[in-house]
């Protein structure tokens, strides 16, 4: 079994704690993501599993062994960098077998994994170029097939597709849950794109500044974020954040200077408060329409408008807020148009101003 347990871990760079008191437990067979914005600690972790880094503190199993301090060549890993990393000189099959015919594995085994490899990969016409010879995404797919021919228990990719264009990641990240389902291995990857956080995991562990935030299935981190940091790092667009206070005298109701609202539908953690709170409402949990109505009580005016072929991206402004809805291709309206909307809240999210936890 290949899980990867993570226990109490320390990690010091030059006399600098980037991580403290870390626990993760990733379980065979898992893709899990690591997400958060640049210097989170993300990658660092990530190279530590691998062996590139030394532990201060707390220890690093891989299946039933302590890998805390064995070499990264003794742990069983296969890593996928951000830069491609091929041998220049070497062909493709020589660049796909370097590691194994460094190890000393048999040449027959060794021809069979990367035929394997290749075959998955799309790469058994290539075998024979040099990586000058291959486009961007051929080139990525040879470091994946060069971790792939390790045999490993644990593949590492560190945000192996930044370097692609867009139409190159969408292919990738296909082939790498395809590629997934077909090793059942243990899949860490890291990247700060919530597109490929959203698509790839099977749980995604939110990272901030060294901290997990939340760890869970990408559905519950979207639907349910615990806290302000999280709710804001996920979604395209950002969720709508609009700042006022939780009234509880004769109900429940959100008021800012904007607009006041029935928040008796939300469905609060616990008993309901009164006090200073964010309200986080996803583009796709506004409602939009031409005339004021119960599900559409509050006025604002258009101004972006953004088809995106299917769907359309409607802004509008509400007095020093600009908020955004996700409508469809057929929906009608035009920049300085008045609009009206609401809100599913029941869907919605609200936060304490302070704490910035999910209420």
């Amino acid at each position: 079994m290949a899980s990867v347990t993570i226990d109490n871990l320390d990690i010091v760079l030059g006399g600098n704690t980037i991580l403290k008191g870390m626990n993760l437990d990733i379980a065979h067979g898992e893709f899990l993501v690591l997400l958060g914005p640049s210097g989170c600690g993300k990658s660092t972790l990530l190279h530590t599993i691998a062996g590139f880094n030394e532990v201060a503190e707390g220890s690093i199993r891989i299946g039933d062994r302590d890998v805390t301090w064995a070499d990264p060549k003794d742990r069983e890993i296969g890593m996928v960098f951000q830069s491609y990393a091929l041998y220049p000189t070497m062909n493709v099959e020589k660049n796909m077998s370097f590691g194994p015919r460094v190890a000393g594995i048999p040449k027959d085994e060794i021809e069979r994994r990367v035929n394997k490899a290749a075959e998955m990969l799309h790469l058994t016409p290539l075998l024979k170029r040099r990586p000058a010879q291959l486009s961007g995404g051929q080139r990525q797919r040879v470091a994946i097939g060069r971790a792939v021919v390790r045999d490993a228990k644990v593949y590492l990719f560190d945000e192996p597709l930044s370097n692609l264009d867009a139409k190159l990641r969408a292919e990738l990240r296909r082939e790498l849950k395809q590629l997934h389902r077909t090793l059942d291995a243990t899949m860490i990857y890291v990247t700060h794109d919530q597109v490929e956080a959203m698509t790839l995991a099977d749980r995604i562990a939110v990272m901030k500044a060294g901290v997990i935030q939340q760890i869970g299935a990408p559905d519950e981190i979207y639907s349910r974020p615990v806290n302000l940091f999280v709710a804001g790092f996920l979604g395209s667009p950002t969720m709508n954040v609009l700042r006022g206070k939780l009234n509880t005298s004769g109900g429940l109701r959100f008021e800012s200077k904007a607009f006041s609202t029935d928040v008796s539908a939300y469905p609060f953690q616990k008993a309901a408060v009164a006090g200073d709170v964010v309200l986080g409402v996803r583009p796709e949990q506004v409602r939009l329409a031409h005339a004021v109505s119960p599900e559409t009580p509050h006025a604002g005016t258009i101004s972006v408008v953004e088809p995106l072929g299917p769907q359309k991206i409607i802004w509008f402004t509400v007095g020093e807020n600009t908020l955004s809805a996700i409508v469809d291709d057929q929906w009608q309206g035009e920049p300085d148009d008045t609009v009206y909307f609401g809100f599913d809240l029941p869907r919605a999210s609200m936060f304490d101003a302070g704490s910035e936890d999910r209420l």
